[in-house]
């Protein structure tokens, strides 16, 4: 090889080893076998892969190239900024072993290079692999688009931007000859399969989210990153699963010196637009042109390092926070000042003092500025609304006069609060003087009275304490004369009584905030205590009014700025009224739509941790629903502020039940019943049905069917029709025949699909129709409600046998055992025979007949007589309606067949 030339190399077969081993499932395996498809077909002279560094372009070609075979030699070509400058560099290593004469005329080299490459391959085809295609030179570029083009090989490329490649490949492109695939960014589905496949254990919502936050979906960046918060103890292994500790993804080592490689490719003025924008946070597009070269911005911008914004005036920021956050904490003091300075030098008297980003006030405090106590107090609650809380605490200690603003207590305790520390929270409260007529204004007043019931309800705090501090709170404002500030102070307060209403489950005083105020989804008072309704409404029966009005707050709340808090707030409310109504499918779209977005995970909160798990856990897909709920689970364990701990603990216990799993059904069930933290009336309730879900299959089943209906009368009698349902379907599919009546006067003061799913329910055995509960079935499962469709299945199973209707239980059977193979667990395929229809013992001698074993067998294995065994056949053959062990066999068949037997 010559010195400074690319790298070629010609694997033979014995070196591609993909037939000799096995390779760990990736994400982009469809691109692989696409990639392969093209470069096997023959048509068109090969692929292109384009993608920034690090999408993962060498690593699809590497995969694809040990897929195709030995019917292909692969020749590899790796373009290079220093080969680019010598004649053939890329291909020196090839160019060796020809004649020197061949090298005098572009044509001889042509022919030299054509006449080797078919030498070596004896008869196979030839792959040439160019990585960095738009590093090569000249005529490197021209012999492998006229190798391309003339058959002698089928190209499989790499290159950042094809537009900077040469002219001769380019001709290749755009005369459809080579096709293009672009290779975008990982999204979030794609990097949470990257990470637990290459890690080997799943990774929270939370934990897989920061990753792809802080990485871009850059392969090569998430997996640096991955590796760097492992070491570190950021991400953190809990049971087998990963989960997000208690500090934030850390910028160092590996990630930021990969930032840094970047910055420094960077042209000098670019850099300087970056490094100030870095810093700044955000920069009007006007001011930051009256700075630097235009050209410097557009190029940026071209490749989405920078990004501007519809706003007005239009704002410039850079595109990752993640890469902006490194590089800020990168640049030296001296050059930060000096960009300071060439900043400020071109504001006008406005600009400057214009509201500032966090940033930019963290960055004018850097540089030794002095900022006013009211930029420092805006500047905290800008960051408070961001989720920045040490930001927001910084803000308010390092500017003088700060703590003497009234506004800069709330500040202060909502960020303590945001960062977990409930007693530094009380310690400021305990310093503020707080008690009525005390010369503190009223909003502010209002606001910290406001936060010491959320510190009571979040803590130990009774909520009887709570209602006693919000009617102190409600007789000082109703006190105040009226004013466009009384008015706004007396919103919160109302917002304030039903979000205490709806924690304790008195949906009818949510409902009655209607008739005292009317919630607009112009603002973020109205959008919350619509959020707060909508509740009410599901929770008091009119789910299909709540839903409507839900997906107005989720679409306004997309419109108005709001902060993380009250985003978090409205979408987990939402998230949960969809699983309370059985709406899987609406909410596996939701979560998909609202993950699937940049915005940090503050913006989502604790269900999205678990609803992707319980959505999968009643679609009977338990092995991908365990590992959502038990990383959510431990996830939650580590930062619960929702307070969905126990729900996810009691999720986690119904599907190891499900699965069979009892003994770590029965561990998740002891959990549940210490003592938890303080959750919401309807979170508290969900958990319950969960964990009498989990007691059932646990063989608690007639325990558990009496307290469901219990709970059911309970929801009822206060009021909650739509939570009552859920309690007492279960009862019913469960197998208490008594409750059609119940169940259907309750499923008739409930609107939506599940309801009218119960209702049919309950007219289906109270006429006994196989027929019709198989129809119920049928539609549950493609509503994603698997098991309540399996449950049905089991009914339809008793009323055919009952009626005595030999084809009607044979559909019946099959439809039970087709729906029951899903959970994966064996016991589950005789779970009608043995509990609504065969006693243990003849259920035992019908698996081992319907195995083929003769009688005397059985007899000898169950130590009885022959006759013992004919007796019990005939009451099995009876009571299933069968004449023969075949047809014994087609009732019991599939995952019966495996049941446990003695």
């Amino acid at each position: 090889m010559s010195a400074g030339s690319g790298k070629t190399e010609a694997i033979p077969q014995a070196r591609r080893p993909f037939q000799e081993r096995h390779e760990k499932p990736f994400t982009r395996q469809h691109i692989v076998t696409d990639i392969v498809s093209t470069l096997k077909s023959g048509v068109g002279c090969g692929v292109v892969l384009v993608g920034e560094h690090g999408a993962g372009k060498s690593f699809i070609a590497q995969r694809a190239l040990e897929q195709l075979g030995g019917d292909h030699m692969v020749v590899q070509v790796r373009g290079s900024s220093i080969a680019s400058k010598l004649p053939y560099g890329a291909l020196s290593v090839l160019l060796n072993d020809l004649d020197a004469s061949h090298l005098e005329h572009p044509l001889m080299v042509l022919r030299g290079l054509t006449q080797l490459l078919h030498a070596k391959a004896q008869g196979r085809g030839v792959v040439l692999f160019v990585d960095n295609i738009h590093d090569l030179d000249d005529l490197s570029c021209m012999m492998v688009a006229q190798l391309s083009a003339g058959g002698h090989v089928t190209l499989l490329a790499a290159c950042v931007d094809l537009h900077h490649v040469g002219g001769d490949i380019m001709g290749l492109w755009k005369d459809d000859l080579l096709r293009r695939v672009d290779l975008a960014p990982f999204d979030f589905a794609e990097t949470a399969a990257t990470l637990n496949q290459e890690y080997g254990g799943h990774f929270s919502h939370s934990a897989a989210r920061a990753l792809w936050n802080a990485s871009g979906g850059n392969a090569l960046f998430l997996h640096s990153l991955a590796r760097e918060q492992i070491k570190l103890g950021t991400i953190v292994r809990q049971d087998g699963v990963w989960v997000l500790g208690g500090r934030p993804i850390a910028l160092t080592g590996e990630v930021r010196d990969v930032v840094k490689a970047r910055l420094n490719r960077l042209a000098p003025g670019q850099r300087d637009v970056f490094e100030l924008l870095a810093l700044a946070g955000s920069v009007p597009l006007q001011v930051l042109m009256r700075i630097f070269n235009p050209q410097d911005m557009d190029s940026l911008q071209e490749r989405a390092l920078i990004q501007v914004s519809h706003d007005h005036p239009p704002m410039v920021a850079v595109a990752n926070p993640v890469t902006a956050a490194i590089v800020a904490g990168v640049v030296p003091p001296g050059r930060s000042a000096e960009l300071r300075r060439r900043l400020t030098a071109v504001l006008s008297d406005a600009e400057q003092d214009a509201p500032r980003s966090p940033a930019g006030v963290a960055w004018a405090l850097d540089c030794g500025e002095s900022v006013s106590a009211e930029t420092a107090l805006a500047a905290a609650r800008a960051a408070n609304n961001v989720s920045d809380p040490a930001l927001a605490l910084r803000f308010i200690a390092e500017s003088d006069g700060c703590r003497q603003l009234a506004g800069a207590a709330v500040e202060a305790v909502q960020a303590h609060i945001a960062a977990n520390d409930a007693e530094a929270a009380r310690r400021v409260l305990h310093g503020v003087a707080g008690a009525p007529g005390a010369d503190v204004p009223l909003g502010e007043w209002v606001a910290l009275q406001l936060l010491r019931i959320e510190l009571d309800l979040r803590g130990t705090g009774a909520a009887a304490d709570a209602r006693a501090r919000l009617e102190l709170v409600r007789e000082r404002v109703d006190g105040e004369s009226d004013g466009m500030a009384a008015q706004g102070v007396r919103a919160q307060v109302r917002l304030a009584e039903a979000r205490l209403a709806a924690f304790e489950g008195r949906y009818d005083d949510v409902l009655a905030i209607r008739k005292d105020l009317d919630p607009q989804l112009g603002t973020e008072t109205g959008i919350l205590t619509a959020s707060l309704l909508c509740e009410a409404m599901a929770v008091s029966g009119n789910v299909l009014g709540a839903m409507g009005l839900g997906k107005q707050i989720i679409a306004a709340a997309a419109a108005v700025p709001l902060a993380d808090r009250t985003v978090r707030e409205i979408r987990g409310r939402f998230l949960l009224l969809l699983l309370l109504s059985a709406k899987f499918r609406e909410a596996s779209a939701f979560i998909a739509s609202a993950s699937g977005t940049s915005e940090p995970q503050a913006r989502l909160g604790g269900m999205f941790e678990i609803g992707q798990g319980v959505i999968d856990l009643h679609a009977g897909r338990l092995e991908l629903a365990a590992p959502w709920l038990e990383a959510g689970m431990w996830q939650l364990r580590t930062s619960d502020p929702d307070g969905l701990s126990a729900l996810a603990t009691a999720a986690c216990a119904y599907a190891a039940g499900l699965a069979g799993d009892e003994e770590k059904a029965a561990g998740l069930l002891a959990d549940v019943a210490q003592p938890q933290g303080n959750s919401s009336w309807l979170v508290r309730r969900m958990t319950r049905y969960f964990e009498l879900c989990a007691l059932a299959e646990l063989g608690q089943r007639a325990s558990a069917i009496r307290t469901l209906v219990d709970e059911a009368g309970s929801e009822a009698d206060a009021g909650s029709p739509a939570t009552g349902l859920l309690f007492l379907s279960a009862a019913a599919r469960l197998g208490d025949r008594q409750l059609c009546q119940k169940l259907a006067g309750l499923a008739s003061q409930v609107t939506g699909h599940f309801a009218m799913l119960c209702l049919r329910l309950a007219e289906g055995v109270k006429d006994g129709s196989s027929e019709q509960l198989l129809a119920v079935a049928k539609d549950a499962d493609a509503a994603g409600n698997a098991v309540f469709a399996r449950d049905v299945a089991r009914r339809a199973v008793f009323c055919a046998n009952e009626a005595g209707n030999r084809i009607a239980l044979r559909v019946a059977q099959r439809t039970e055992q087709s729906l029951d193979s899903r959970f994966g667990n064996p016991g589950n395929g005789l779970h009608s025979l043995t509990t609504t229809t065969l006693t243990a013992r003849e259920c035992e001698v019908a698996v081992r007949a319907a195995a083929g074993t003769p009688n005397r067998k059985i007899a000898e294995q169950m130590h009885v007589s022959v006759r013992t065994v004919e007796g019990h056949l005939y009451q099995v053959y009876a009571k299933l309606h069968v004449a023969s062990r075949s047809e014994l066999k087609d009732v019991i068949s599939g995952p019966a067949a495996s049941a446990r037997i003695g």
